[in-house]
């Protein structure tokens, strides 16, 4: 049972974040069971997707973007590019530097799996209003925001 169905007894008292634990944890499983006969996982669907959004995303700000650390990245392009998914090549501009590119199979993989999140995104949204949809937005990236300025509060403790 999905941890997520004990919590909907009672919408109005259930301790928000641990509801948005186990709705994105069930998202996770769901994510993955769809990208499994892909062979790729939501770790490495993230990185795509961010460099299909910015062609040449230099390997650090990759890593910013998607909140990963050098080493996990560079662990993660590496199954990427040995899937022929990505690129690598050196910037010109800076040699210290590593730009990161999609390959034709990439974008045709993106494309296709971008549909079926799309068509997941609607199953999962069903029932709940635009409106409601706004407000969950605002009210998740306040929440991102505020869990930013806890993060520095523990960095500078």
């Amino acid at each position: 049972m999905s941890m997520c169905k004990q919590y909907q007894n009672d919408p109005d008292t259930d301790p928000l974040p641990r509801l948005i634990y186990h709705t994105a944890q069930d998202l996770k499983n769901i994510g993955e069971k769809t990208l499994a006969p892909y062979d790729l996982t939501i770790e490495q669907l993230h990185p795509l997707k961010t460099v299909s959004f910015s062609q040449g995303i230099t390997q650090r700000q990759l890593g910013d973007e998607c909140n990963k650390s050098p080493a996990n990245l560079t662990r993660i392009l590496d199954r990427l590019e040995k899937k022929s998914l990505i690129e690598r090549r050196n910037d010109p501009n800076d040699r210290r530097a590593t730009l990161v590119f999609l390959t034709r199979q990439g974008e045709s993989l993106i494309a296709e799996v971008t549909e079926l999140f799309d068509s997941l995104t609607e199953k999962v949204t069903a029932g709940i209003t635009d409106k409601d949809q706004q407000i969950i937005r605002q009210a998740l990236h306040t929440m991102a925001t505020n869990l930013e300025t806890i993060n520095l509060e523990f960095q500078t403790k």
